[in-house]
């Protein structure tokens, strides 16, 4: 009988609410398309947490402010507090010990997704939860003429100043996802779906990531 109503007892949950993540080529409108998703997310499902957008300099923030980084710490489950550490110990098990900046970024996004509804764009993102459950990964991308024009008008550049900004940030991020993660950015095995944004609107490629969702049963309506 005692075994019996242990068994029915229910064990406590890791946090399984989903999550997004979305690498993007340097040029690519990552951050509109996640707060667009957002927006879907929230309108049509009307979630508790609400869906939320994180780009470098929101997570930057975050990484930041302990006290915003200690409450959303006391969000999670014991069982998802032990995931967080066993995937920091995992992931920085090949690292050498000064990488603390890399490390407070990587405890962030971990403890967002451990938390879910959130759609993080960049920083490696789907190679720090790539071994969690409940996540979509999305990467997102272009000609180079497409993103050189959406770069030039965004930071007043000529065409051959923003080719020359696209390529030198490009080496930047491949060069810190290899240093960091020893990965390929460009490599198709690590997405659950690929876009090229110059092909569909904003709101056209949230809708493709949110049905891409559905089909992979992380949301119902």
């Amino acid at each position: 009988w005692q075994k019996k109503k242990y068994q029915l007892e229910e064990p406590e949950k890791v946090n399984k609410l989903p999550f997004v993540t979305i690498s993007r080529e340097y040029g690519c409108c990552g951050y509109m398309i996640a707060q667009k998703l957002s927006e879907m997310l929230n309108e049509q499902l009307n979630p508790e947490p609400l869906w939320a957008a994180y780009d470098r300099k929101l997570l930057e923030k975050l990484m930041i402010d302990t006290g915003l980084s200690s409450n959303l710490i006391d969000t999670l489950t014991g069982k998802a507090r032990s995931r967080l550490t066993d995937l920091i110990q995992t992931t920085f098990s090949k690292f050498p010990p000064q990488v603390a900046v890399h490390k407070k970024l990587v405890e962030t996004i971990a403890m967002l997704a451990l938390n879910g509804h959130v759609v993080i764009v960049g920083r490696g993102g789907n190679m720090v939860t790539k071994d969690m459950d409940g996540g979509f990964h999305v990467r997102l991308i272009a000609p180079v003429d497409t993103r050189a024009e959406k770069v030039g008008k965004v930071m007043n550049l000529t065409k051959l100043e923003a080719v020359k900004i696209i390529k030198e940030r490009t080496k930047q991020r491949e060069d810190y996802m290899k240093e960091f993660f020893k990965i390929d950015l460009a490599d198709p095995r690590q997405y659950d779906l690929i876009i090229n944004d110059s092909t569909f609107s904003i709101e056209q490629c949230a809708k493709m990531i949110l049905e891409g969702m559905k089909l992979k049963g992380l949301i119902t309506e």
